[in-house]
């Protein structure tokens, strides 16, 4: 079945974050920004057969790893399409993550186009004991951090099914969550417009950079280093503040920009899992990045009062975000609506999956691309460890500030996290 076809037979409407990254692809074709590299861990003697075959069992039970998207009557349209194997390619022995990003961009085998959005890379360990790094690069058009969790356990389930001989269950079916009606719609607009009236941009370059020029522009990255013990003072200092550590880090997040640029009122965006029960074991970008509104980020009660804020816009995320936009961008501007500074929180489990004659496990995902003009990625490790990185457009404003930045940061959740501190929020 060809594409054309494909797309008249069991089609449905795209959902609003397809349709965010469709677009995104055409503004800036083949961006890194719009794609995810991907790692899996694989403990014992990889072999690239059964790899290669368990792959392709993956890719034929998730519909969205098959899925083409094409425009009809003024709608995006999504379809599946009959599976093709994801090519693996084999790289030297200990490749490392940017070196594997650089080889499969080359490969050119990635095409969201006909429905080929997965593309691997296996580099084996260079020790002794025998193991191997597989790169996963898939397209943010079907494919978000939770995908990836989801990928490897079907992975390794359906690699311990080849190496026994057994075969695959059926196909999922194709799940995405349902958009508001035109009623909910309105009434979210107008929650929106509300929450975000008269909210400035924050300070930086007024005259860009464009959402097309972040995605085509070469991201500078400075590693934000933790001390040991600054997960387990997050989580207790939430504890007492009868928050999550996520609102403890954004707060010393939005502290630390305004310890640099001076803001107190501005927005900043966030991912969230858009994903409902029968989404839950399903490959795609099910996603939101919610606007956070950020105000007076150094007052005594800032935690709770971004807690409050963030807790609300979950019960108003499912605006579309092209109806977000549309809904409370007031200003004309070049620069990203919203917001131009990222958060993103990974502290999601990583278990050790069994995959027959071999152990499987996921790794932190690293952003490829320039997704804003500044990011903030935090990621909790086994045994509450935190680490970091802040990204930005290489020669923009924030490029040569990271490394303050960078301080900030750490400085400001330290303060956030001592008992003194916290006694003075109460």
């Amino acid at each position: 079945m060809d594409t054309s076809t494909a797309l008249h037979a069991g089609r449905r409407a795209a959902s609003a974050t397809e349709r965010q990254f469709w677009f995104a692809e055409r503004i800036a074709p083949g961006s890194p920004a719009w794609r995810v590299l991907s790692t899996v861990r694989v403990e014992g003697p990889a072999d690239r057969e059964a790899l290669a075959a368990a792959a392709a069992r993956v890719v034929a039970r998730h519909p969205a790893l098959r899925s083409v998207f094409a425009p009809a009557g003024g709608e995006l349209w999504c379809a599946t399409v009959p599976p093709v194997a994801p090519p693996l390619l084999e790289l030297p022995p200990g490749t490392a993550f940017d070196a594997a990003a650089r080889e499969l961009a080359r490969s050119g085998l990635l095409d969201p186009a006909t429905g080929r959005h997965v593309v691997l890379a296996l580099a084996k360990d260079t020790g002794a004991a025998p193991g191997a790094t597989l790169y996963v690069l898939t397209h943010h058009l079907v494919y978000d951090g939770l995908s990836h969790e989801v990928f490897t356990a079907d992975l390794a389930r359906a690699h311990a099914r080849v190496v026994a001989g057994e075969p695959e269950p059926a196909p999922l079916a194709h799940t995405v969550p349902r958009p508001p009606d035109a009623g909910r719609r309105a009434e979210l607009s107008a929650h929106w417009q509300t929450v975000l009236d008269g909210m400035p941009d924050l300070p930086g370059d007024s005259d860009g950079p464009t959402q097309r020029e972040l995605a085509r522009s070469e991201p500078h990255r400075h590693v934000v280093r933790f001390p040991d013990e600054a997960g387990a003072a997050t989580r207790e200092a939430a504890r007492r503040l009868a928050c999550p550590p996520f609102a403890v880090l954004l707060t010393a997040y939005a502290q630390a920009l305004y310890d640099l640029c001076g803001a107190e009122d501005f927005c900043i965006g966030t991912p969230v899992s858009t994903r409902t029960p029968d989404c839950e074991d399903a490959i795609g970008c099910l996603l939101t990045t919610l606007p956070v509104r950020i105000r007076l980020p150094t007052e005594a009660d800032a935690c709770e009062r971004t807690w409050r804020t963030f807790t609300d816009g979950l019960f108003h995320m499912d605006l579309p975000q092209d109806d977000l936009v549309r809904a409370v961008r007031t200003r004309p501007g070049r620069r990203m609506p919203l917001y131009q500074a990222l958060f993103a929180y990974e502290s999601w489990p990583r278990p050790v999956h069994d995959a027959g004659t071999v152990r499987m496990r996921t790794e932190p995902v690293t952003p490829l691309g320039t997704q804003a003009e500044v990011l903030l990625q935090l990621n909790e490790l086994p045994g509450h460890r935190l680490e970091g990185m802040l990204q930005a457009p290489a020669g923009g404003l924030w490029a040569g500030r990271l490394a303050k930045l960078s301080d900030a940061v750490g400085r400001r959740l330290a303060l956030l996290t001592t008992t003194e501190e916290i006694a003075r929020w109460h």
